[in-house]
């Protein structure tokens, strides 16, 4: 797994026909990722998570232009030993995005994840993904999980044979949805 290539895919979200705020002249503060939201290690999977420092990683998360959707952007490389099983981006949306509206989520949700979405909860919180876990053959498939918060998106993309991707999305999704930094969408904003 190469996060540089499979992250920068995401790092790269372009405006998007559903997401159509209002054109605005002023300019825009981008709200800042921060970056303690995520745990250093995750015990329950044997594994560690590294903020990423790759010139590529870097370079895709100063991108800027008006017709990105995402403002900060940090990138968090998960390694099992030395062996890198997982890349976590969390992104701060853009204000004409709004993550509340299920029209900006399916669509973001669409570019990321695909055609194959399957809807799961972790501790209440939501949470869409590819539904890969391990083929028939053992080997794993890349298994994708995206999720927001009220001004924020988040993605986990796994894979290894040595780990379990929901046993994983279940232990860091729940631990960074915690948090105090995280906002949480309203339960509005899922017509609860």
């Amino acid at each position: 797994m190469t996060v540089p290539r499979t992250a920068l895919a995401v790092l790269a979200l372009t405006a998007l026909g559903a997401c159509a705020g209002t054109a605005t002249t002023k300019p825009e503060v981008v709200r800042v990722v921060p970056a303690a939201i995520v745990p250093a290690d995750l015990p329950g999977n044997g594994l560690t998570v590294l903020p990423s420092t790759s010139n590529e990683v870097t370079t895709g998360e100063k991108a800027q232009g008006p017709r990105l959707l995402v403002g900060d952007t940090k990138l968090w490389e998960l390694h099992l030993g030395q062996r890198l099983v997982g890349a976590l981006q969390l992104s701060t949306l853009r204000r004409r995005v709004n993550p509340a509206k299920a029209a900006d989520r399916d669509a973001i949700i669409g570019q990321i994840v695909g055609v194959r979405v399957q809807r799961l909860t972790f501790k209440g919180l939501r949470v869409w993904g590819n539904g890969n876990t391990t083929a028939k053959s053992g080997a794993t498939d890349r298994a994708i999980y995206v999720w927001f918060g009220a001004h924020t998106l988040a993605v986990l993309q796994l894979k290894g044979a040595d780990i379990a991707p929901p046993k994983v999305a279940a232990e860091l999704i729940p631990k960074i949805a915690s948090q105090p930094a995280w906002q949480a969408l309203p339960p509005s904003a899922f017509g609860s």
